[in-house]
């Protein structure tokens, strides 16, 4: 096998995994998406409700203006947890 043939095999190699891991992160941002919709929606709700989930407004605000690379559910949960066991 000469160089130039493993050189090849190393950039479509490369290449085919750069593919993979666009599909993943296009993937990741969607679904990242999809999840602020939902937190967003929290917004809405009454501040009795939020109470019973455990979360304040100023939390869901906050996690719905995350960028798209972070889930804002995941990070949302974090920080009420948080702020939950720092007033115990």
């Amino acid at each position: 096998m000469t160089d130039l043939t493993l050189s090849h095999k190393v950039v479509a190699r490369n290449e085919i995994f750069s593919r993979h891991q666009n599909r993943l992160q296009l993937s990741r941002l969607l679904h990242n998406w999809l999840t602020r919709r939902k937190v967003r929606a929290l917004n809405e709700q009454d501040d009795h409700i939020l109470d019973d989930i455990g979360v304040e407004r100023g939390e869901v605000i906050w996690a719905s203006r995350l960028p798209l690379t972070v889930n804002a559910a995941i990070a949302l949960d974090d920080r009420a947890r948080r702020r939950r066991q720092h007033q115990q």
